[in-house]
């Protein structure tokens, strides 16, 4: 019988996400634990992302088991129960935290040597940020949004009862306020060595000729070993803080999804190896997120501020490779890299839903346009806060995890036709992308900023906890 002959192709990816600046939460290293409002904060440590690092800096995959909605919903519900209840738990349409008492309230709990209540480290539930009010008035700085009380998911992210989706968390704006001082860009790359790329590239070339799908799909196997482990490298927040390995991880994570590695459970979206039709040529994907905002919305006295919006989208770029292994920018991006880009960006908002870490990434967007506003506007200096304890490492410190410092390469491939197509996990890149132009935002023109405003100002507080209130 006379054997198939079948040309074998890959595609080198750069997988990669460009936002604000951003960042992961680690308390876990004996920081804090119990509190009187349910819970500890022991459950944000390292152990509470999808990562998982050695003592070499070695980064592996540390997913759940699948299993389904209710299954997730009966678990944290079992566990809230055995939680120590309090009033933040209440679901909340529009919670207001007043970030310069939480700072009070941090403050305090350090100086009696208390451990930090769950409700202090998670913004009493705080899921995301709609709003931003300036309270001369009362002296407070405000962020709204939904809120509920929140238990520690499957591998210990902090998550709401109800949605399963993660908490504000404070370390982050912590880091990414101190960030912002010196830093004008934040980012993570996963990287190859240039000569592991030269080598790859001159085997590809030696390697491209018609073959049996055997020795084909075994050309795809020696790719991983060629490129080798890939260096991973975070730029602007610490590397081994929560930050840093919320911006690996869902770079991370995007990439085996491109990859048709990973089972995201999102009805619709595609990887890309499966939308690949055709060989073409070889090139690599650079995939990167940059924020994405529906609406940016500033009164016309510039102390209210409004979000809508998924937060994070997907874009695309083709990178072209040489002989040294030197990449550059392809002239052309090819139509499946974008059209991936594109269905990968509609679907984020069910992907998040599902997939906490990428909610976690649409948090890290909220907290850097918030520091960002803080800091461009002035807007703490017109309620009277200094932001001394925040700003300050050695009174605020973050939770020091383990660094990611590699990672191995990864492979796919499938055949179509008489065409073996793959892929092999390239890099990421995280860069900082500028939410504060001019154009990008409108002016209320209508009466609705002003009475979420009044509404925020008049709002009933409780002498248990005047840094939060309904």
């Amino acid at each position: 019988m006379k054997r198939r002959l079948l040309k074998g192709f890959v595609c080198a990816m750069l997988c990669v996400a460009t936002l604000p600046a951003l960042a992961q939460t680690n308390n876990g290293g004996g920081n804090n634990s119990g509190g009187n409002s349910g819970g500890n904060n022991n459950n944000n440590n390292r152990s509470s992302s999808g990562i998982r690092i050695d003592a070499a800096g070695l980064m592996t995959a540390v997913l759940p088991s699948d299993s389904d909605a209710a299954l997730d919903h009966r678990r944290r519900t079992a566990l809230a129960r055995k939680s120590e209840a309090g009033d933040w738990t209440k679901p909340s349409e529009c919670r207001k935290v007043s970030l310069n008492r939480l700072e009070e309230a941090y403050t305090a709990a350090k100086k009696a040597g208390q451990a930090l209540p769950t409700d202090l480290t998670q913004l009493a539930g705080l899921q995301q940020i709609d709003y931003l009010f300036v309270l001369p008035e009362s002296r407070d700085l405000v962020i709204a949004g939904p809120a509920e009380g929140c238990v520690p998911d499957a591998i210990g992210r902090m998550v709401g009862v109800e949605s399963g989706r993660p908490a504000l968390n404070l370390e982050d704006f912590c880091v990414i306020w101190r960030t912002l001082a010196t830093a004008p860009v934040v980012g993570c790359s996963i990287d190859p060595e240039p000569a592991r790329l030269a080598q790859l590239q001159k085997f590809l070339a030696q390697n491209s000729t018609a073959a049996t799908i055997n020795v084909v799909e075994q050309r795809f196997q020696m790719m991983p070993a060629i490129l080798g482990p890939q260096n991973v490298s975070v730029t602007g927040v610490p590397a081994d803080s929560h930050a840093g390995a919320v911006l690996v991880e869902a770079d991370w994570r995007m990439k085996r999804i491109s990859l048709g590695l990973e089972n995201h459970r999102v009805k619709g979206l595609r990887s890309h190896l499966d939308m690949l039709t055709t060989a073409g040529g070889n090139s690599m994907q650079r995939w990167y997120f940059v924020p994405l905002y529906d609406e940016l919305v500033k009164s016309q006295d510039g102390m209210t501020f409004a979000f809508r919006g998924q937060r994070a989208q997907l874009v695309s770029q083709e990178e072209l490779t040489d002989a040294s292994g030197t990449r550059s920018e392809a002239p052309t991006t090819r139509l499946s890299t974008t059209a991936f880009a594109k269905q990968f960006t509609k679907r984020f908002p069910d992907l998040a839903a599902r997939s906490p870490v990428f909610a976690e990434l649409q948090n890290l967007v909220d907290w850097t346009l918030v520091a960002s506003l803080i800091r461009r506007d002035g807007l703490a200096e017109k309620v009277g806060w200094s932001v001394e304890v925040f700003s300050d490492p050695l009174q605020s410190d973050y939770t020091h995890g383990a660094a990611p410092r590699t990672v191995a390469s990864l492979v796919n491939a499938k055949r179509a036709g008489n065409t073996v197509i793959g892929l092999v996990g390239g890099g990421v890149s995280i860069g900082q992308k500028r939410l504060l132009d001019a154009g990008a935002w409108q002016a209320e023109n209508g009466q609705r900023l002003d009475g979420q405003r009044t509404t925020a100002v008049e709002g009933a507080r409780s002498a248990a906890h005047p840094w939060w209130w309904d």
